[in-house]
């Protein structure tokens, strides 16, 4: 028999334990529910409290030259701003790199900025490949239609390759 707490309340009806079934699971999900949201919120608490610890220590000299890539004593926001993403463990080194080289492929001009006609650029060279691609298929097609026919020309065009 099913029973509730230490056993000394258990259903007694063929509807109680009908319900005891329903409610049991019910009430352990429930509770798995409220146990991750308790440890959620305290996790988020300790998380956020570290954080902030985290911005407002000092930088140190030996933070300034591991952040300083060309070791000119000096550190750009950039390299700040993805250090303290990584560090704080908002990305990964491997998403930075990531949109690193999305933002190169949409540099069309390669000056650095994305700007309208980088976006211009990349969608004219799009729409010529695809004209390119589909011209090469239509010239395959109509030449190997034209080589099909006459066995003599697939010969003198690729005669090389019968020897």
């Amino acid at each position: 028999a099913t029973t509730i707490g230490f056993g000394d309340v258990c259903p007694q009806t063929q509807f109680g334990r009908l319900l005891a079934v329903a409610f049991i699971p019910l009430s352990v999900v429930t509770l798995g529910e409220v146990i991750a949201s308790v440890f959620s919120f305290v996790s988020s608490r300790v998380a956020a409290k570290a954080e902030k610890d985290f911005i407002r220590r000092e930088i140190t000299l030996s933070d300034l030259e591991y952040l300083d890539v060309n070791e000119d004593g000096k550190v750009c926001e950039l390299d700040f701003m993805r250090f303290m993403l990584v560090a704080m463990h908002k990305v990964d080194r491997n998403t930075i790199k990531d949109l690193q080289r999305l933002f190169h492929a949409l540099d069309a001009g390669k000056d650095g900025f994305i700007q309208k006609e980088d976006l211009i650029t990349l969608r004219q060279r799009k729409r010529r490949s695809k004209r390119l691609k589909r011209e090469a298929r239509k010239n395959e097609r109509w030449f190997e239609t034209r080589l099909a026919k006459d066995p003599e020309k697939k010969k003198k065009w690729f005669g090389w390759a019968y020897k």
